[in-house]
C-alpha cells in the first residue's frame, strides 16, 4: 500500500525541467587567422560555441601526420588569451602541460581563444625568418598553427577566415565558396590536413574528365621566371591521369599542389586534398621534368596512406607516437608507384628506371647491418630516429620497402599469367578500407596480396618483411624478362670519377684529389699506360693499396701522378631486358611498364 500511494503523489507532481538534462547541441569552432603588419607573425583566434563543461582544454598537436617526430607544437605558441563572447570578460586561462591549456568556463560556454605563433617557429622556403624582411606570403601547416578542443578532434564542422595584407590571397584543400577569404572543412582532423600557402602566388589550372586541380606556385625570392604551363600539363597532369586510372577515379571533389619555389627546394608531404612541395627554381628553370619524381611520389599518396591507411594513421591521436610496421607499404610503395608513373607516362626512359631501380638495390645490399633489423621493424622505429648515435646504416623502409613492392608485383603477375598485378591489390585495398572509412590491420597487407594472387605469400612475408634476408632479386627480375648482375669491389679511386670520351673525369677531388692537385673536370688519360674510360670494369680486377700511374692532362703539358687506390667495398647491380626473352616474360614486361 506504501509504495502504490508513493507512486501515485510522483505521478501527479507537475512537469518542471530538469537540471542536469543532456544538451545535444554539438560544439562549434570557428578560426580566424590574422597575419600581422610585420607579414610574418600570425595571430589565431579560435571561438568555440556550446562548450557545456566546467572546463575546457584546448590543445596544440604534438607531430604532423605524414611526419614521424616528435615536434613540441606548443613551445610556438604565446599569449594565450580567453574571453567570454557574452561580454568580452577575461576566462581564467592556466597552462597544464607543454601542449595543453585549461579555459574555465564554468560560467560561460561561449568563449573565445586569442594565442599568437611568432615567426621563429616557422622556416620560409630554406630561409631564416627575418623581422626586417618583409615577405610576398607564408606557407603553414595546421598541426603547427591551430589548438584544438580535446576530445572533440572528430566534432565538426570548423570554419577559417583568413585576415591577410594587401593583396595577399589564400590557397588550400579546403572547400570555399563565394568567399575567397573563408574556408571549411568536415572536422579538425581535415582542417589540420589542409596546409596553406597565403600571399602573392601564381596559379595553373587544370581537370580530368571534370575534376578540377590547381598548382599554386609561390616564390618568396620573386617572380618565377621558368615555364610554370609546361610543368603543370606536361608533368603534373599526366602524373594525376596516370594515378587516378589505376583507381578509376578520384577520391576528392577538388585537388590543390602547394609547391613552394626556392633556390634549392625541398621535399614534399602528403596530405587528403592537396600536397606540399618544395621545388627548386634554380633546378625547374634548367629542365621543368625535375620537379616530376616529388610530385608523383606525393599525389599517389592522395590514395595510399591519406586513404589506404594502417589503423593507428587515423583517426590521429596527436599527442604520442603512432606506431606501425606498414610504413614500408605506405612510403615504399609509394616510392614504387611515383617512381614506376614516370616510366608509365614517358617521363622517364625505360632505361633510366630500371637503373634507377638497380641503383636502389646497390644501396641495400651494401649496407653493413641491413640484417640487424628487418623492413616492418624500420617502418615502427622511424619515431626514434636520431635518438642515438649508431654506426652503421641500416634497411630503408622507402627504398627497400619499394623494392618488395616491385617483386610483389612481378611475382603476381607471373602466377596469375599476367591477369592480375599490384594494381589489383591497390584496388582491392581502396575498396575495402579506403572507401569505408577503416584502417587495415598490420597483417592485412599479406593477406590482401595472397587473395588476388591465390599464391600463399606468407613465406615471402615471413623472411622479407618481419625477417632479414636479402631477397633473390635476379629470380624476380627474370619474370619479367630482365637479368640483374651483381658486382662486388673491394677497391676504388681516393676521388669521384665518371666516364670520359678521352679517358676519366674527375667529379670530386675529395682531399686526396685535393693533395694530388686534382680538380673537378679534370681528365684521366690513362693508367697504368692503358686508357680506361669505364672506372667499374677497371676497378673489378684492382686491390686496395695497388699504387698506380697516372697520366693527368693539364693545359702546361700532361703530368703524372702517383695514386695508391683506397679500401672502399661496393656492392654495384646492373639491371638489363634479356636477349631472349619468352613470350610470357615479354608480356609481363610491356604490361607492367605500360599498365595495359
Amino acid at each position: 500500500m506504501y509504495r502504490m500511494t508513493a507512486l501515485i503523489l510522483l505521478l501527479s507532481l507537475p512537469l518542471v525541467a530538469q537540471s542536469n538534462r543532456d544538451d545535444m547541441t554539438p560544439m562549434q569552432v570557428a578560426y580566424e587567422l590574422t597575419i600581422l603588419d610585420d607579414t610574418q607573425t600570425m595571430q589565431i583566434s579560435m571561438t568555440v560555441h556550446h562548450a557545456k563543461r566546467s572546463a575546457t582544454r584546448v590543445a596544440m598537436p604534438n607531430w604532423k601526420p605524414g611526419s614521424y617526430s616528435i615536434r613540441h607544437f606548443g613551445n610556438w605558441v604565446s599569449d594565450v588569451r580567453a574571453t567570454a563572447l557574452k561580454d568580452g570578460s577575461v576566462l581564467p586561462c592556466e597552462r597544464i602541460d607543454p601542449l595543453t591549456w585549461s579555459v574555465d568556463t564554468s560560467t560561460c560556454h561561449d568563449f573565445r581563444l586569442q594565442y599568437t605563433i611568432a615567426p621563429r617557429s616557422r622556416r620560409f622556403a630554406g630561409m631564416k625568418p627575418d623581422p626586417k624582411r618583409i615577405m610576398t606570403g607564408m606557407h603553414f601547416e595546421g598541426p603547427a598553427t591551430f589548438m584544438y578542443v580535446k576530445g572533440e578532434e572528430r566534432s565538426g564542422p570548423v570554419t577559417c577566415r583568413y585576415r591577410l595584407p594587401g593583396s595577399w590571397k589564400v590557397a588550400n584543400g579546403m572547400a570555399w565558396d563565394d568567399d575567397p577569404f573563408f574556408r571549411r572543412a568536415r572536422d579538425y582532423d581535415t582542417f589540420i590536413d589542409s596546409p596553406t600557402i597565403v600571399g602573392l602566388f601564381d596559379r595553373v589550372d587544370f581537370d580530368i574528365e571534370g575534376t578540377p586541380f590547381s598548382c599554386v606556385f609561390w616564390n618568396p625570392q620573386g617572380p618565377n621566371s621558368w615555364d610554370m604551363e609546361k610543368f603543370t600539363h606536361e608533368v603534373v597532369k599526366p602524373i594525376c591521369r596516370e594515378q587516378g586510372r589505376i583507381f578509376g577515379s578520384f577520391p576528392f571533389p577538388r585537388y590543390v599542389f602547394l609547391f613552394t619555389v626556392s633556390p634549392f627546394g625541398g621535399g614534399g608531404l602528403e596530405h587528403l586534398n592537396s600536397t606540399s612541395i618544395g621545388l627548386s627554381g634554380v633546378a625547374m628553370k634548367r629542365n621543368v621534368l625535375s620537379g616530376g619524381s616529388i610530385v608523383a611520389h606525393e599525389f599517389f599518396h592522395t590514395w595510399n596512406v591519406k586513404r589506404i591507411r594502417p589503423i593507428t594513421l587515423g583517426p590521429f591521436e596527436y599527442e604520442h607516437e603512432n606506431y606501425t610496421g606498414n610504413l614500408w607499404v605506405s612510403e615504399g610503395w609509394t616510392s614504387y608507384y611515383g617512381d614506376l608513373t614516370l616510366a608509365r607516362v614517358g617521363l622517364k626512359p625505360q632505361e633510366q628506371y630500371l637503373k634507377s631501380i638497380a641503383s636502389g638495390i646497390s644501396r641495400e645490399l651494401q649496407k653493413p647491418r641491413r640484417r640487424e633489423h628487418s623492413v616492418y621493424w624500420a617502418s615502427r622505429d622511424i619515431w626514434h630516429r636520431g635518438r642515438v648515435n649508431e654506426k652503421g646504416r641500416r634497411v630503408d623502409y622507402y627504398t627497400f620497402g619499394e623494392l618488395l613492392g616491385l617483386i610483389i608485383d612481378l611475382k603476381i603477375r607471373d602466377v596469375t599469367d599476367n591477369r592480375k598485378s599490384l594494381d589489383d591489390v591497390m584496388r582491392f585495398l581502396n575498396r575495402w578500407f579506403a572507401e569505408r572509412n577503416v584502417g587495415f590491420e598490420e597483417d592485412d597487407i599479406e593477406r590482401a596480396c595472397t587473395a588476388i594472387s591465390n599464391y600463399d605469400f606468407s613465406d615471402f612475408f615471413a623472411r622479407y618483411v618481419r625477417g632479414t634476408v636479402d631477397p633473390p632479386f635476379a629470380e624476380y627480375f627474370a619474370l619479367a624478362g630482365l637479368e640483374l648482375s651483381v658486382t662486388q669491389l673491394k677497391a676504388d679511386f681516393p676521388f669521384y670519377t665518371g666516364p670520359h670520351k678521352d679517358g676519366l673525369v674527375v667529379r670530386i677531388a675529395r682531399s686526396a684529389g685535393r693533395r694530388l692537385k686534382l680538380k673537378k673536370g679534370d681528365i684521366i688519360k690513362s693508367i697504368d699506360g692503358v686508357k680506361v674510360t669505364d672506372p667499374i670494369a677497371y676497378l673489378r680486377s684492382a686491390t686496395p693499396g695497388q699504387v698506380v700511374e697516372m697520366v693527368v692532362a693539364a693545359p702546361e703539358g700532361d703530368r703524372k701522378i702517383q695514386v695508391e687506390l683506397a679500401s672502399r667495398e661496393r656492392t654495384l647491380t646492373d639491371l638489363r631486358p634479356m636477349p631472349n626473352p619468352s613470350a610470357k616474360q615479354k608480356r609481363i614486361y610491356t604490361s607492367w611498364m605500360s599498365a595495359h
